[in-house]
């Protein structure tokens, strides 16, 4: 709380996670949402691209089946619909290889760099340890690069429960592969305008 008694988000140690919007009991913090650039791009044709997070499988309730969500993800205008767990599969791959490296003859340990709120954590909290991050992107990333290498024209989006993603896209490196990221309640609202 700062001097005239208003809630702040400290930046410098903010991590990104989204816990301050969960807390929040008046609901007044909250992520710029994607929804009008990703909607604009399905209508003026571009080739938008859904990547989805495998938890999208249990989000719209137990009857809903995979299958009716990817028909409705196209039918609300995206070109394709891929599961970003290939991209995990390709983290693990490269994870496995950088770890075989260095694990233990260059360091003791090696984490995961899949979670933006985890290596964001560490870089704000504990900056000694940055050297034992993973230098892979995370799944999203790399799977957002794999199909932008074949397909350089078309937009990606990530589709996916954490707002932390959304800090991930708007990082230089990281943005050029993944256009927006959304969260399963923006992509409720998108498939409720429809």
């Amino acid at each position: 709380i700062g001097e005239d008694r208003k809630a702040k988000i400290d930046h410098e140690m903010c991590v990104e996670c989204g816990a301050c919007r969960a807390a929040c009991p008046f609901g007044a913090i909250d992520e710029r949402s994607s929804i009008v650039p990703v909607i604009m791009n399905i209508k003026t044709g571009s080739k938008v691209i859904a990547m989805v997070a495998p938890s999208i499988v249990g989000q719209f309730g137990l009857k809903v089946k995979p299958d009716q969500i990817y028909t409705a993800l196209k039918m609300a205008g995206f070109s394709e619909v891929v599961e970003v767990a290939i991209g995990a599969d390709i983290v693990s791959v490269e994870e496995a290889e950088e770890y075989i490296e260095k694990v233990p003859e260059k360091q003791p340990y090696m984490t995961s760099s899949c979670c933006p709120a985890f290596v964001k954590y560490i870089e704000t909290k504990f900056p000694e340890l940055v050297e034992h991050i993973s230098h892979n992107y995370s799944p999203m990333v790399e799977l957002a690069k794999f199909i932008k290498d074949g397909h350089p024209e078309c937009k990606i989006v990530f589709i996916g429960p954490c707002i932390s993603k959304k800090a991930e896209v708007r990082k230089p490196e990281q943005s050029k592969y993944v256009d927006w990221a959304i969260t399963f309640e923006e992509l409720q609202a998108l498939f409720d305008s429809k």
